[in-house]
């Protein structure tokens, strides 16, 4: 069944050209730099001290067992003996971490909310990569003081097939609380070739003028309700573009769909909406 993702790559390959030219808009550099969070008094230890040495702040170029490679960063002033919420982002194709995080611009706004954000380095498609990336999560676990029922995946393009991917191949060594794929060249036709994994939270974020995956963000958005055991109806759209399917029987399994003008290279810019929907405030 892999042979559906594989196949996506080539869509891949016509998506690449783009972000390899694309700039964007110039981003604030404030909104690369971790912020400090504020911390419920009185802390409630979840760690002991000496039990994870995971550096404070910017950490860059951090390896797995495994070849993948990640860039971390922690709220500016980290506790290293408070559980903190985790969000991995893999990057789209052909882009590095450090491209990743500059075209999501997460850093600042998720630190500030008190999450540990990590930006995931690129492997060419294969199964073998995406257990290889499944192995992020674990290692950082290992060294930072993470709260395991809190794990959130997100990713643009590539980066959001393999958060899809890595929430329902069974291969996968890690598992999600929630994800938030972006742009995922995914559509009903691939999707359907896999069993459902258990239901889990959901906000599928596509952008309209996406000429390489024209329609696939709305398909994938109605496979994971209907692994969510949603209902087909949609709410009205919010002023946020995103509309929340009807009467998810499924404990705690709230799906989304969000749309937004903009191509296929233009990351979503809902930060605030992908950091409440991680929180379980939207």
């Amino acid at each position: 069944m892999f042979q559906y993702i594989i196949a996506a790559v080539g869509f891949f390959c016509l998506a690449l050209v783009g972000f390899y030219v694309f700039l964007g808009p110039p981003i604030d550099p404030a909104l690369l730099k971790p912020a400090q969070f504020e911390y419920p008094t009185p802390v409630q230890a979840s760690c002991t001290a000496g039990e994870k040495t995971g550096a404070a702040g910017i950490n860059d170029g951090l390896k797995t067992k495994t070849p993948a490679t990640y860039n971390l960063r922690t709220p500016a002033n980290y506790n290293p003996l408070v559980a903190h919420p985790l969000i991995v982002v893999f990057s789209p194709a052909g882009t590095s971490a450090s491209k990743s995080e500059r075209h999501v611009h997460l850093t600042k706004e998720a630190t500030e909310a008190g999450f540990i954000i990590a930006y995931a380095d690129k492997l060419r498609m294969s199964l073998k990569a995406i257990e290889h990336l499944s192995t992020i999560q674990l290692d950082i676990q290992n060294k930072w003081c993470i709260d395991s029922t809190k794990i959130y995946y997100t990713g643009h393009s590539d980066g959001g097939t393999i958060t899809n991917a890595l929430t329902f191949l069974p291969s996968s060594k890690s598992k999600p609380t929630a994800i938030a794929p972006s742009a995922a060249g995914m559509d009903s036709e691939s999707l359907k070739q896999y069993a459902c994994p258990s239901p889990l939270p959901v906000m599928v974020f596509h952008n309209r003028d996406d000429s390489h995956f024209v329609g696939f963000g709305k398909q994938a958005a109605d496979w994971w309700a209907q692994c969510n055991q949603c209902i087909t109806e949609l709410s009205p759209t919010d002023v946020n573009g995103c509309q929340q399917y009807s009467n998810c029987s499924a404990d705690g399994a709230a799906t989304f769909y969000c749309e937004s003008p903009g191509s296929h290279s233009r990351w979503p810019n809902k930060n605030h909406v992908l950091i409440n929907f991680f929180k379980g405030t939207y």
